[in-house]
């Protein structure tokens, strides 16, 4: 009964489901920390940093880590495999959302397989919203 209070009054993390969080079509909601990472880019990824371009990405370090489970159709490509204790997504953004950075978030947006070099994290997110987390 305690919990279910808590989990009303928004202080109980979410419940995540018993496989694992959906790629997209779903929409998600997953709560952390926003950070900028820079990592090395083309052409070689950080074998040789003086010529490798440099790409800052945003980063959503997890409240609590999550799992993400493969989409079984066969037409689903990279979305097929299943990743398990994520901590860390990269967010793919349209938006300016740079006074967030160092906050705590809840970010709402749709996940996908990471499928390219520019892609840093197993698991990324097209975001389509963010907002400042407030325990209330």
């Amino acid at each position: 009964f305690l919990f279910l209070i808590l989990l009303l009054c928004g202080f109980a993390e979410p419940i995540q489901e018993k496989d694992g969080l959906s790629y997209q079509p779903a929409v998600v909601e997953l709560k952390g920390t926003l950070t900028l990472r820079r990592y090395y880019g083309p052409p070689n990824y950080g074998e040789n940093p003086k010529t490798d371009t440099k790409e800052t990405m945003f980063i959503l370090i997890l409240s609590q880590p999550v799992s993400v489970r493969g989409n079984p159709d066969p037409k689903a490509g990279f979305d097929r495999q299943s990743v398990k204790n994520i901590r860390r997504i990269q967010l793919v953004i349209t938006m300016p959302y740079k006074e967030f950075i160092g906050k705590k978030v809840l970010v709402k947006g749709t996940l996908f397989h990471a499928f390219t070099g520019h892609h840093y994290t197993k698991v990324l997110m097209e975001v389509q919203s963010i907002e400042e987390f407030r325990h209330k």
